[in-house]
């Protein structure tokens, strides 16, 4: 862990780390967990909190950024038939501003995903993860 990075060794309820989380930063000691525009880097650089523990982790943010996405379509629809009626290539702009949802709101989406499953402490380091674990039967 780098020198001046706040860390915190207990699971926090704090807003602090849940907007850290938010922004793309680990929650446990704010260091970028984004390794691209999608993807999550596999252990935090500064903490090696693993990120991913278990295949199907992201199933949760991906329900959350899909349910965004249909309240914003339901929104613009009802805005959009509201104003013009219904028209000619009005589901292209419910495709599109249904893409558009679910691309702005991922990444936030997955970093809340990620701090909640760090309150919780399923998101954890190797080490804490393995003090966990039961005693392997001989």
């Amino acid at each position: 862990m780098e020198e001046g990075k706040q860390h915190y060794d207990g699971r926090l309820s704090d807003r602090r780390a849940m907007w850290r989380g938010i922004r793309g930063r680990c929650p446990n000691c704010g260091t970028p967990m984004f390794k691209s525009l999608w993807g999550l880097h596999a252990k935090c650089r500064g903490c090696d909190v693993r990120f991913e523990r278990d295949n199907g982790a992201w199933l949760g943010a991906m329900v959350i950024a899909y349910a965004f996405a249909i309240v914003a379509i339901v929104v613009v629809g009802a805005v959009t038939i509201a104003m013009h009626g219904l028209y000619r290539g009005l589901e292209l702009v419910l495709l599109g501003t249904g893409v558009v949802a679910v691309a702005l709101a991922y990444r936030p989406v997955k970093g809340f995903w990620v701090w909640s499953m760090w309150a919780a402490g399923i998101v954890t380091t190797d080490d804490e993860h393995g003090r966990d674990l039961p005693a392997a039967a001989p």
